[in-house]
């Protein structure tokens, strides 16, 4: 009798960790990257809508109640919805092709595993280094999580391969200001125990320089790219695995003259 009852306590139990596995990857692989499609799709459906067209009166001695059109840009209604969304990442050749998000400095990462509504989200949102702004501070650093599934910053690992590096040589990134490229001249594997790889405060145009040449030497292969300190750069950022807390970080330089 002893026996069965014991039986029975095995094998409910086991059926309990069962349950609470399938539960698990039914909640990893279909409800969570469900919920980020959605919330990307709502996104982009507000970026695809007509831009709305304010006529406004204006009064001139020439020509009294002349009609001035304004426009207002997709992001201008996107961040009056969502003030947090600061631009759009995307990366050619992979499915990267999310809004980015800033928070402060109170709280830099409150992205990591909320989505634009501030909802919560395993996977978190792509968001910017509280202290940066894009085309203004040389460097701009973004972050994305890795995850098990195909999203945010996952596919950053193509770049792992140089023959991928070869074909997809440049990202961009779009602000209010227009679409602006990047010119992909480094990858790296470090961890931010060894290498402050995120700086965004620089001495001297020198100071900003050995940084420069820093990175390029650290690159797991070389592009043969220059990069001066005249350039603006751009960090996309992610965990990876060859060290103890590693980041894969995949650098570009701004390219002069972003487009509208």
């Amino acid at each position: 009798m002893k026996r069965k009852i014991n039986r029975r306590a095995v094998l409910i139990a086991l059926g309990l960790v069962a349950a609470l596995c399938a539960g698990y990857l039914l909640n990893t692989f279909i409800v969570q990257p469900a919920q980020i499609q959605e919330d990307i799709r709502e996104l982009k459906s507000i970026r695809a809508e007509p831009v709305p067209v304010n006529s406004q009166t204006t009064h001139t001695n020439a020509k009294p109640n002349v009609q001035k059109k304004t426009q207002i840009s997709s992001f201008e209604r996107m961040q009056k919805v969502h003030k947090d969304i600061k631009g759009w990442l995307t990366v050619p050749g992979t499915n990267i092709d999310y809004p980015v998000l800033q928070s402060s400095k109170v709280n830099p990462d409150f992205y990591l595993h909320r989505n634009y509504k501030k909802h919560y989200r395993e996977a978190g949102s792509l968001y910017l280094q509280y202290d940066c702004k894009p085309q203004i501070s040389r460097n701009s650093v973004i972050y994305g999580h890795h995850m098990l599934y195909d999203a945010m910053f996952t596919e950053l690992t193509k770049y792992n391969y140089f023959s991928f590096w070869k074909t997809h040589q440049s990202f961009f990134y779009e602000d209010i200001s227009g679409k602006h490229s990047y010119e992909i001249f480094a990858v790296l594997h470090v961890s931010p125990d060894h290498f402050q790889f995120n700086r965004t405060q620089f001495a001297d145009d020198t100071d900003y320089a050995r940084f420069l040449s820093a990175l390029q030497s650290r690159s797991i292969y070389k592009t043969g790219m220059s990069v001066t300190a005249k350039d603006k750069i751009m960090m996309l950022v992610t965990c990876s695995y060859e060290q103890r807390n590693g980041r894969t970080v995949v650098i570009g330089k701004l390219i002069k003259g972003g487009q509208n």
